[in-house]
C-alpha cells in the first residue's frame, strides 16, 4: 500500500459513531409499529461496509433519494437493463418521482461498518409505488487512511453522486408497505490511487436479507490474517476480520464459493472450496487456523 499525507476531518464523525451500534438490531423489531400514511410507502437504507485493508475510510454522505414509479408496484417484474440510470435514460414518464428520504448527513467511517454490522443511513415515507432506484450525494470531506497516514480522498470528475438500480430480490418487505434494503460500499472497486492522490468512484452493492445469503467464520491465530475474499464466477464479497479473527460477509447471491483467506505477518494464504451459500440462511465456516 502507497504511503498517503493528509488531513483528518472530525466534524459530524462523533454523532455519526454514536448512532452506528444503536440501530444495526432494530430493523425488524420496530418495523410493525410504524404508521404508514395512506397511498404511502415506508423506505429504510441501510448502509454495510465491502471492506479493503486500509486502515480508515472516511465517506462524507450528505443525501439519500428514491425513485418510484407510481404506475407499478415492488411485485411486478424488473427491467433491469444496462445503462439504465438517470444518466443515460431517454424515456421520461410522469408515473416516476423522485423522493428524498430522512438521512443524518456527515462524515461516516466505513470500516467500523463490516462483518455484520450496519448503521440506518436514511429512511421515511415516499409515495406508493415500484421502487426504481436509490441516488445517494456525497459531500468532500472525504479521505483515507493508509500505514496511519490520512489522505484525502477526491472525486473522480467531481462527480458526488452515484444511482443504484434496485431489483425486487433487494428490497425486504417488512410489513404491508414497509420496505428496507442494504446498500453495500464496494471499498476494493471504489478507491482508486493516481498520480500520487487517492481517488473516489463509489460501487455500491444492494442487497436483502431474504433474497442473499452470508459466510461467518473465524481465523487463527491472533494477527495472522488480512482481507478475505468470497467469490465465484458471478459473485464476490470481502471482508475484514476484527482483531480476534471474526469476520462475516453478507449480501452474496445463492451459489458455491471458494473463499480466500490472505495471510499476514508471516503466514500463508488459505483457502476453502466448496462453501455452499443459500438465501436468507448465516453458512458457518468455523474457525480457520492458518500456518507459517
Amino acid at each position: 500500500m502507497k504511503p498517503n499525507s493528509g488531513s483528518l476531518w472530525l466534524g459530524g464523525i462523533a454523532v455519526v459513531a454514536i448512532c452506528l451500534f444503536f440501530y444495526s438490531c432494530q430493523k425488524e423489531t420496530s418495523a410493525a409499529g410504524d404508521n404508514i400514511p395512506a397511498g404511502q410507502q415506508k423506505v429504510s437504507v441501510y448502509l454495510a461496509d465491502g471492506p479493503t485493508d486500509y486502515q480508515q475510510v472516511l465517506i462524507d454522505i450528505q443525501q439519500i433519494a428514491v425513485k418510484v414509479d407510481t404506475c407499478h408496484r415492488n411485485g411486478d417484474d424488473d427491467h433491469d437493463q444496462p445503462g439504465c440510470d438517470d444518466d443515460h435514460d431517454q424515456h421520461h414518464s410522469n408515473c416516476e418521482i423522485w423522493d428524498t428520504l430522512n438521512i443524518n448527513p456527515g462524515v461516516y467511517d466505513l470500516l467500523k461498518l463490516r462483518n455484520g454490522l450496519d448503521t440506518l443511513l436514511a429512511s421515511g415515507f415516499t409515495i406508493n409505488g415500484k421502487i426504481l432506484r436509490i441516488k445517494l450525494t456525497l459531500g468532500t470531506n472525504n479521505s483515507v487512511m493508509a500505514d496511519s497516514v490520512i489522505h484525502p480522498l477526491h472525486l473522480i470528475n467531481n462527480q458526488n453522486f452515484v444511482y443504484v438500480n434496485i431489483l425486487r430480490q433487494h428490497l425486504d418487505s417488512l410489513t404491508s408497505n414497509n420496505f428496507q434494503l442494504y446498500l453495500d460500499f464496494d471499498l476494493q472497486h471504489s478507491i482508486f490511487y493516481i498520480g500520487g492522490q487517492y481517488w473516489l468512484k463509489p460501487v455500491l452493492k444492494p442487497f436483502s436479507l431474504h433474497s442473499f445469503g452470508e459466510i461467518e467464520g473465524k481465523v487463527r491465530p491472533v494477527h495472522s490474517f488480512g482481507l478475505i475474499q468470497a467469490y465465484n464466477a458471478t459473485d464476490t464479497g470481502y471482508a475484514l476480520p476484527f482483531d480476534q479473527g471474526e469476520f462475516k460477509i453478507r449480501g452474496l447471491k445463492a451459489g458455491t464459493y471458494s473463499v480466500l483467506i490472505k495471510g499476514a505477518n508471516g503466514y500463508k494464504d488459505s483457502t476453502i472450496s466448496n462453501v455452499t451459500v443459500v438465501q436468507h440462511q448465516d453458512t458457518q465456516v468455523g474457525t480457520i487456523v492458518l500456518h507459517q
